[in-house]
């Protein structure tokens, strides 16, 4: 097999070589997610499954890795800032701030540390969500919008050891998700090679992926 090209073949050119840095984490990240998507037999018998939460933890990463591309910082990523790249390269009002902020802490952050979101989410945010207490439906599929809060009274009984009231569902289409964060990176990758502001976040970025 035949080995990349010193540094992308960019020959020290900023803005070519972002481009293909951004591309190539693409082409990783749409890898995992059809590994992640092709269905496999559940273990009873009784039907497909998928890798719902690897597969979100995918879109969950790829989206930190762009924010800090776009921003020029990896160490400094939270809601505000994805929501920042979300405000100019993903769908809106599809993923407006309150929707990726339900993503990163109700979904990103139990996953990264659990593996899977929990039962319910109570949201303890200052804002006009507060008390708000969110469940979830993951599906594979290509629905729109890619994630949604939807008010939803219930009770939890199936899984916890007692019922557990919620009053919104997240619903997530990972196919949806995977082709918005797709079309993002494309476009961002496209800015770069002609906005230098952009190029000079990127390579302060890859100073500290890559420091000297």
């Amino acid at each position: 097999m035949r080995s990349a090209p010193v540094h992308r073949g960019a020959a020290g050119n900023t803005a070519v070589f972002a481009g293909r840095f951004v591309q190539g984490r693409l082409g990783g990240f749409e890898k995992d997610m059809k590994i992640c998507l092709t269905p496999a037999n559940l273990e009873a018998g009784s039907g497909l499954t998928h890798a719902y939460f690897p597969a979100l933890a995918a879109c969950c990463g790829i989206l930190e890795y762009l924010t800090a591309l776009y921003h020029g910082n990896t160490r400094r990523v939270g809601w505000q800032q994805i929501a920042n790249f979300a405000e100019r390269y993903l769908p809106q009002p599809d993923f407006h701030r309150d929707t990726v902020r339900v993503l990163f802490e109700a979904f990103r952050h139990p996953v990264a540390h659990r593996g899977i979101a929990s039962g319910v989410w109570v949201d303890r945010n200052h804002g006009a969500g507060r008390g708000r207490r969110l469940t979830w439906k993951v599906s594979a599929d290509a629905k729109r919008p890619a994630c949604e809060v939807v008010a939803e009274v219930g009770r939890l009984t199936r899984d916890p050891p007692w019922p557990c009231p919620y009053t919104h569902r997240v619903h997530i289409h990972l196919r949806g998700l995977w082709t918005d964060i797709r079309d993002a990176a494309n476009r961002y990758s496209k800015d770069i090679a002609r906005d230098p502001q952009l190029q000079a976040n990127f390579e302060a970025c890859m100073r500290q992926l890559y420091p000297v």
